[in-house]
C-alpha cells in the first residue's frame, strides 16, 4: 500500500472555482472511463452552481460541486421534513480527491466549504449519493446514511447521505 500524505499543518487553500477547474479531477477520479468526454452535469453552469477546489499546491487535488436540490422523495420520514422545503437542502456532486492528495485533508476542506456554501445560500443541509468507499468519510463529518443501499449502474453501490450545515 502506498504511503499516504500526512495531514498539512496549514489550512489548504480551497478556492471557489468555475466548472471547467473541478470537471478534470471528477473525471479523472469519478469517470476514468470517459475519455472521450469530461463529467458534466446540467446544472454545471447554472448561477446559482457553487464549484469548489482546493489545491494540493499548484494542482487541484480536491473538488466538489453543490446546488440547490431537495433530497429524494424516497426518503422522508428518513431525512428531517425541513430539508424538502424550498432551497432547505442541496446537493453534493462529483466530490472527488486525487490520489496524491487522499488523506491529505483536501476532501475535508472541500467539504466544509461546501457546507459554508450552503449555508451562504440560506440552506440547512447537504445530501449526497455516495459511493460506498466514501460513507466513512462523510461519517467522520457528520452526515448519515439513510435507505438502503443502491446500485448507480456502471458506477456502483452507494448510499444517500444527508447532514445539516449549521455553525
Amino acid at each position: 500500500m502506498p504511503d499516504r500524505p500526512a495531514p498539512s499543518e496549514s489550512s489548504p487553500t480551497v478556492r471557489r472555482v468555475p466548472a471547467a477547474v473541478v470537471r478534470p479531477l471528477r473525471t479523472a477520479i469519478l469517470r476514468p472511463t470517459w475519455t472521450d468526454r469530461l463529467a458534466t452535469y446540467p446544472e454545471d453552469d447554472d448561477p446559482g452552481t457553487v464549484h469548489v477546489a482546493a489545491y494540493d499546491g499548484e494542482a487541484v487535488g480536491g473538488v466538489g460541486t453543490i446546488y440547490a436540490e431537495a433530497p429524494p422523495d424516497a426518503h422522508r420520514g428518513e431525512i428531517p421534513p425541513a430539508a424538502y422545503a424550498p432551497g432547505a437542502a442541496w446537493r453534493l456532486r462529483g466530490m472527488a480527491t486525487s490520489d496524491a492528495a487522499r488523506g491529505s485533508g483536501l476532501g475535508r476542506a472541500v467539504l466544509q466549504e461546501c457546507f459554508a456554501a450552503v449555508r451562504n445560500g440560506d440552506g440547512r443541509f447537504l445530501w449526497c449519493n455516495a459511493r460506498l468507499g466514501a460513507v466513512p468519510f462523510y461519517e467522520r463529518l457528520g452526515m448519515r446514511a439513510v435507505g438502503p443501499e443502491f446500485d448507480i449502474p456502471g458506477i456502483g453501490p452507494h448510499y444517500v447521505m444527508w447532514g445539516g450545515v449549521s455553525g
